[in-house]
This record gives C-alpha cells, structure tokens and sequence, in this order.
C-alpha cells in the first residue's frame, strides 16, 4: 500500500494580509511557523519516506518542518504550485471582486469554469495536479508521501482523489492552513481518502481560516 499526506502550507503573508498570492513568493508568518510546529508533532510517528512540496517557500519551508523529524529526502516538484492567477496577484480580495466580478463571481460559485485574466483555468490546474499527484505515487509505490501544497491546487487534487471531474469541484471544501489530508492507494494504485481537512492539531489561535492560494 502507498499512503500519501496531504498538507496544506501554513499561514503566509498574503493569507495574512488578506491578498491573493498564486505564483507570489510570500513568506511565512510567526504564526505559520507556530503552525509548522505543531503539525510536525502531529506527523513525527508517520512512517514518512519521502516529503515533496512546491518551489514556493511557504511550502518548502512548512515542507522542512515537517521533515526536521524524519530527516528523509525532500522533492521540489511544481506540478503541485498554486494556479496562476495571472493579473489577480497581489491584489487585495475585496479590490479583485470589485474590478473583476464576473470571474470572482466564477471563483467563488462556479469554481470549475473559472479562469484567472492572463491566467490558468481551473481545468488546467485539475489536468496539472492529477498528472503530477499520480507520478508521484507510481515514483513512490509501497512508501508513505508527505506532499506540501497550496489551497487550490489541495481542493483540485482531493477533487480527483475522490473521482469526481473539475466540473463537481464545487463539491470539495477547502481546509484552513496546515489542514491535513490522508489518502491511501491499492498495488493498482486506485486511491481511497482515509480523512480530510484534519485540524485538531490546531487549537486556538493556531487555527486559521485563510482565503485561498
């Protein structure tokens, strides 16, 4: 059997002041390292073998958190980056819903035809995670994963974890920072979700309710 961890990364400065991040290469903040810290203990007895995250350091660096326990290698692997969001980066949320509301309109109601202005579609994201999260389990068959991404990229890939199309991406709730998901597959690598948006590792102020991205 392969397991593999899902992780949302921990609280950026763009979830913290409140902008959309995408492809940005914000920080993390205090808190998120608070976050990171915790989450570690959570998964310290998980027989990790392998962590893989996205070039953006809010994920490499709740990636080697995590990893501080284990001490295994860690894959730098942009198939599971956040969506470029193209000319909404670095926009504050309640500018972008005023200067684009028909595609925030789509963002927050019909997710699957959503298409960030000079961006990618929500289907480019589905089509891009899939392939990437299936290459990652064939590259690591019988080991447990522990995969470090973002927001939207998280909510497409349990989308087509649970083998549903973009289309019912609307479905798929996301998880607050550092929310954890575990999913296991089969020797033909079909994948059953063990849990999902798991955060009772966060208690208190740890627990943070972030915009996506």
């Amino acid at each position: 059997m392969t397991k593999l961890l899902i992780v949302r990364h921990c609280q950026a400065e763009g979830n913290l002041q409140r902008f959309f991040q995408g492809r940005i290469d914000t920080d993390i903040t205090p808190l998120g390292a608070r976050q990171i810290e915790q989450t570690a203990l959570l998964l310290r007895e998980e027989p990790i073998d392998v962590v893989y995250s996205s070039s953006k350091k809010r994920a490499q660096k709740t990636a080697e958190g995590i990893n501080r326990y284990h001490q295994v290698p860690h894959v730098i692997d942009d198939g599971v980056v956040e969506i470029n969001a193209g000319k909404w980066e670095g926009i504050p949320l309640t500018e972008v819903e005023q200067r684009y509301p028909e595609q925030y309109d789509n963002w927050k109601r019909h997710p699957e035809v959503f298409h960030a202005p000079e961006g990618e579609s929500m289907r480019e994201v589905y089509d891009r995670v899939s392939e990437a999260v299936m290459r990652i389990v064939r590259d690591n068959q019988n080991k447990t994963v522990c995969l470090v991404s973002h927001g939207c990229a998280i909510m497409n890939i349990m989308c087509f974890l649970h083998g549903l199309p973009v289309e019912r991406i609307g479905e798929i709730r996301l998880g607050p920072n550092m929310s954890v998901n575990a999913v296991q597959f089969d020797e033909k690598l079909r994948p059953v979700v063990l849990y999902e948006n798991y955060t009772e590792h966060l208690s208190g102020d740890l627990s943070t309710r972030e915009p996506l991205a």
